[in-house]
Formats: structure tokens, sequence, C-alpha cells
């Protein structure tokens, strides 16, 4: 598999693994030293990763929907940035409704193992500004 598909497989099964609650599957898509953000909040490490975003996902069942990536490798075939849009859908009383949408900025690493694994994930939600420090999705 080379490195566009490993990425897109990696943006895919996350949300896979996350709707299924497979919490310590989901969790080794991060890097031990990985950083999330996402609702101003920032989480540090694969164990605060898994423990609060995987303490997020409520009971009934929902789903993450993503939009094709835009990947762009760096040159050293290590590291990548990855814009992904996303839709999560909630199961409500009255059926299904959009809980949200936004955009992950990625930055990922390729590990000593071969596997692309995140390390930094931010999440900014619909009507959000892009952090200035958060590189945003590329014109070209």
């Amino acid at each position: 598999m080379d490195d566009y598909e490993a990425i897109r497989r990696l943006i895919a099964i996350y949300g896979q693994l996350l709707d299924s609650k497979r919490f310590e599957d989901w969790g080794r898509l991060f890097c031990e030293d990985a950083v999330f953000r996402v609702w101003g909040k920032v989480h540090e490490g694969r164990a605060a990763i898994q423990r609060e975003i995987g303490g997020m996902q409520p009971d009934a069942p929902g789903k993450h929907v993503v939009l094709a990536p835009v990947i762009d490798l760096d040159a050293d075939g290590a590291h990548a940035l990855v814009w992904t849009d996303l839709c999560a859908l909630a199961t409500g009383p009255d059926g299904i409704l959009v809980a949200t949408i936004g955009r992950y900025h990625d930055r990922l690493r390729k590990e000593a193992d071969g596997r692309w694994r995140f390390a930094e994930r931010v999440l900014v939600m619909g009507g959000e500004a892009v952090p200035a420090d958060v590189a945003d999705t590329p014109a070209h």
C-alpha cells in the first residue's frame, strides 16, 4: 500500500473505530506524544486523547462521515499535512440528525513500524476560525 492509500485508510478507520466504540484500537491511531485540539481544549498524549475524546462519544449510535482528504506529503516521506471535512451524525428521538460539521487539520507522522499516525489533530467546527498556528487548506 502506498503512503497516500495508507493515509486515506487512517482517515477512514478513525471514524469507524470511534463509532464502533473500539477505543483501544482507535487510540493506537495516534502517536504516543500526539496532541488533539477541539472545542477550545488541548489533549496531550495518546492515553489522554483516548480517555477524553473517547469519553465524549454518546451512548446512542452515531456516525462520523468524512469526505476525500487533501494530502500533502513532506519531501522526507515521514510527515504529512492532511485536511478532511467531516459531518457527525447522531441518533435522536426523531431519527438521525446532524450533530456537527467541521474540518480536521492533521499533522501525520510515519513511525518506525511503518504506520502513519496522527501527531496532531485539530478539529475546527463549522463557523469557527482556523487557529493562526494551524495550516489552512491549500489552494492548489
